[in-house]
């Protein structure tokens, strides 16, 4: 009989996928993953299936590590964003008859593919593994069986509370997808007893594309921001059926890298999601980094030159938008995706990211953060040792080698400076040439090359972090923060790319643990040591127990854990007198104030011998005995002249 069902469902799926196209909206196989009434009617003998407000789910089951992982891969929470349904908030999932299949990995949402080096390892690892679609809209879930006893408490309150850590790619607002290998959360979700999600979510374009200014306020049109309410959508729908999962409501967490950790910043703070979850981890992103948002009139920008570049007309957007929108949703999703890259201006200067637009981010993201106007939360935050080298070498390709060694003579410095920092003026860049040139050793094309990467990763990255966990903490927010600092033993990138941005997540998700893949010894336990603290945090707030020294992260004593193979310890900082100078020196110049101020009011936080050693973010600190009167100084006369 259940033969007999799948034949006449296989039909059925034949007929609606000729009808999809006919109507032009085609049906991906995750939409048609409905399996036959039979099995619906039987789901309470099915351990595998549970259900959802949406319907009758069924996962899979896989053994890792000796221990059973039940697998659901692209459950819909949302319509097809599709057709009409391009460029507007997502709709809820109608709910389904029957038992939806979730076993086949969803699709990537439409985006680019990165192709400056075709088939290395190191580059292929980011880009889609899925079919790229605009029908994407979809989450997963891996749930740990038999939850053993860990981070304390009687067999009952474990039982009672599993928590549940929600991930968030990354990839600049322009890319990335949940269902990349390095994400796989089966080796997480086995050894640290927590059931871990995933969504997709819209990107570029087609996730923040913005023209509310030419539409009434209560239009659906050109909103922006539809990849951080795919985001939300999708929370929501993780929070609304944690339990049938067996996971705890109330025990939500938020963890993302790069785009990810400011959608999960950003989320934490939102009136649109902040208090729908208890806590987040921010690796190497932050909603004030300067990449992390958009003002409004460059959004609206951006939109129109993609409009322009698309052959619709942005010149009538003014008498006749609704015909402008129309034009723009029959364009080709490919068309879209490539001409959107026209208005890229420049390292870490996407053309998309969430806009300042008065309703999911009501204002500038630092205003929110001082006023803090939030519900109390827990955080985690940070950083890895070399932010910036992958950017340099993508958007310097000419300066630098994928492999290395590479060398920057002065000339090629300053001439970085300059394309970096094209809007800045005079006496800011040279504070910032001054600030980041060894004195000693002005022509040393090794040493020039590394503060490049340390401009770059403080700027964009390390800095940003600092600043949004200051704030935090001085709102009452725990905050703690790592500081990672392992390069691995067999990175496919040069060394003079050190510790690069995203190097941590394998160790996060246990890729170390996965046998066929070489790691050594050392690294699987930093692995082992990460996760636990990850899922501890997720559960109690806090990443270690009691006995082993992790302190809260504070203004006055911004302390780190270091996360690495061969040694731990605490840090100060990270790189406090470099983000000293972006955080509090910098500004300064830039609005004209206090340029001779007494020093106290301009002083870092001091580092103590040991904590010296145990910073490890490298680089070349004898500038860092410069005086900052001196710079001042240098400043004053500049503008001066």
């Amino acid at each position: 009989m259940k033969n007999i069902n799948m034949i006449k469902t296989n039909s059925i799926i034949m007929i609606l996928t000729v009808v999809g196209h006919i109507l032009g909206t085609p049906w991906s196989i995750n939409s048609l993953s409905l399996i036959n009434t039979t099995a619906s009617r039987d789901y309470h003998t099915d351990p595998l299936i549970v259900e959802t407000t949406s319907g009758l789910v069924k996962g899979f089951s896989k053994t890792i590590l000796g221990r059973e992982v039940y697998v659901y891969l692209g459950i819909p929470f949302a319509k097809p964003p599709v057709g009409p349904l391009r460029f507007r908030r997502p709709m809820p999932i109608d709910p389904w008859h029957g038992v939806y299949e979730a076993v086949t990995p969803p699709n990537s949402c439409f985006q680019e593919r990165y192709e400056y080096f075709p088939g290395f390892e190191g580059e292929e690892m980011w880009n889609p593994n899925t079919n790229i679609s605009e029908d994407c809209l979809y989450l997963n879930v891996w749930v740990p069986q038999k939850v053993r006893l860990r981070h304390g408490g009687s067999q009952e309150e474990n039982y009672a509370k599993k928590a549940m850590l929600v991930w968030i790619y990354g990839g600049g607002f322009m890319s990335g997808t949940s269902t990349l290998d390095v994400y796989d959360a089966d080796i997480v979700a086995a050894s640290s007893d927590v059931i871990v999600a995933s969504m997709q979510y819209r990107v570029g374009a087609f996730g923040f594309f913005y023209l509310a200014p030419y539409f009434d306020s209560e239009s659906e049109e050109g909103q922006g921001n539809m990849g951080l309410w795919d985001q939300a959508l999708a929370i929501r729908w993780l929070k609304d059926n944690a339990k049938v999962f067996g996971g705890d409501p109330d025990l939500i967490t938020l963890f993302g890298e790069s785009a990810g950790g400011g959608s999960v910043s950003l989320h934490l703070m939102s009136p649109v999601t902040r208090g729908i979850v208890k806590r987040g981890i921010l690796q190497s992103g932050t909603l004030n980094a300067p990449w992390s948002y958009m003002e409004a009139d460059k959004a609206v920008e951006i939109a129109k030159t993609l409009i322009g570049d698309c052959g619709c007309n942005s010149s009538s957007l003014i008498d006749h938008a609704d015909s402008v929108m129309e034009c723009m949703r029959i364009i080709d999703a490919k068309q879209i995706s490539v001409q959107q890259w026209n208005s890229y201006w420049g390292i870490l200067g996407f053309p998309s990211a969430p806009t300042i637009d008065g309703i999911f981010l009501p204002e500038h993201p630092i205003d929110m953060m001082k006023k803090g106007d939030f519900p109390e939360t827990e955080l985690l935050v940070g950083s890895n040792q070399d932010e910036g080298t992958y950017f340099l070498l993508y958007d310097f390709i000419d300066y630098f080698e994928k492999d290395g060694p590479s060398y920057l003579d002065r000339d090629k410095f300053l001439e970085l400076i300059d394309n970096i920092f094209k809007n800045v003026t005079k006496a800011e860049k040279e504070a910032i040439i001054f600030q980041y040139t060894d004195w000693d050793q002005v022509n040393d094309g090794l040493v020039n090359q590394k503060m490049i990467s340390d401009i770059v990763g403080d700027y964009y990255f390390i800095c940003p972090t600092n600043y949004f966990a200051q704030l935090m903490a001085e709102r009452g927010t725990k905050v703690y923060y790592y500081f990672f600092s392992q390069r691995t033993s067999t990175n496919v990138w040069g060394e003079w790319m050190g510790v690069m941005h995203g190097d941590e997540i394998e160790y996060v998700f246990g890729n170390p643990l996965n046998m066929s893949i070489q790691f050594n010894n050392k690294e699987r336990n930093l692995s082992k040591r990460m996760m636990e603290a990850f899922a501890r945090f997720a559960l109690t707030g806090k990443p270690m127990p009691d006995e082993v020294e992790w302190p809260l992260y504070t203004k006055e004593q911004p302390q780190y854990y270091i996360f690495n193979a061969e040694k731990t310890g605490i840090g100060r900082g990270p790189r406090s007198t470099a983000c000293q100078f972006w955080n509090g020196f910098l500004p300064k110049i830039k609005s004209g104030r206090h340029l001779m101020r007494p020093m106290n009011t301009l002083s870092c936080p001091t580092q103590t011998a040991n904590e010296i050693l145990a910073d490890l973010s490298g680089g070349y600190k004898s500038h860092k005995s410069l005086s900052l009167s001196v710079i001042t100084l240098v400043v004053v006369l500049l503008i001066k002249l």
